[in-house]
């Protein structure tokens, strides 16, 4: 038997807690003199006494060749631009992980082949631990990194690692159900167009567009992204920045 959904909830039911769509704005001005700084001092030839400041210019931002982008001033000001819209994706994308796709499986049914969903689960832990290994980091050390969680141990990341791979592996069945009933085919019949139509946007011959995304990989992981995708674009307009006294 093959795990498979048979009932979906509407994800847009699902009301996102406050605490997860306001999120605080920092002060930028200092985080704006700092990213000049860095930029004066990776451009400057001159060698300056300890503890005085380069002091960035507008010859030194137009090196940079950032479309559009020529004085000192446009410089900070699309620096002051870019970090609110960066912060509002990371946060996104937060609440899209952590929150959303595992309420949407927890709140959905399916009928589950057992074996199959703790391979899965398995070989996410497998991924995780030859992570941890090419860093140089025990389990323990890698998952209180990766999830922000100091005083995790290493059963514990071991057991969050394992549910991961189990909604991340229920999801993937969810999204290839829910991009169906809207008309919407990953198949063998389909690969063809969607290695047309990628190698016409990245300039990439079709062969090495199927070497990058062979035709399994293409089943699987694409009807997740196209969905995390159109969640994602329901989640970020509910993300707003909120004052220090207000969180």
């Amino acid at each position: 038997m093959e795990t498979k959904v048979t009932f979906i909830y509407d994800y847009k039911n699902i009301e996102l807690p406050e605490p997860l769509v306001k999120v605080f704005l920092p002060e930028l001005d200092a985080f704006v003199e700092l990213q000049c700084q860095a930029l004066a001092q990776s451009k400057s030839k001159i060698e300056l006494a300890e503890g005085e400041a380069h002091v960035l210019t507008d010859d030194m931002v137009k090196e940079e060749g950032l479309p559009g982008i020529e004085t000192v001033e446009a410089y900070k000001a699309a620096i002051q631009a870019e970090v609110p819209r960066v912060i509002i994706s990371e946060q996104t994308h937060m609440i899209l992980m952590n929150y959303l796709m595992p309420q949407l499986v927890e709140r959905s049914t399916f009928e589950i082949n057992d074996e199959e969903a703790t391979q899965e689960s398995e070989k996410r832990l497998q991924v995780f631990e030859e992570n941890a290994q090419e860093k140089g980091m025990t389990v323990e050390e890698f998952g209180q990194k990766e999830f922000g969680a100091p005083t995790m141990d290493e059963g514990a990341i071991r057991q969050y690692v394992l549910r991961l791979g189990r909604t991340q592996f229920l999801f993937r069945v969810l999204a290839q159900e829910y991009l169906k009933r809207q008309g919407q085919v990953y198949d063998l019949a389909s690969y063809a167009g969607y290695v047309k139509e990628l190698s016409e946007v990245s300039s990439m011959p079709e062969e090495q567009v199927r070497e990058l995304v062979p035709l399994h990989l293409y089943m699987e992981e694409v009807p997740a992204l196209v969905m995390l995708d159109e969640m994602s674009a329901w989640v970020e307009p509910q993300v707003s920045f909120t004052s220090e006294e207000e969180s």
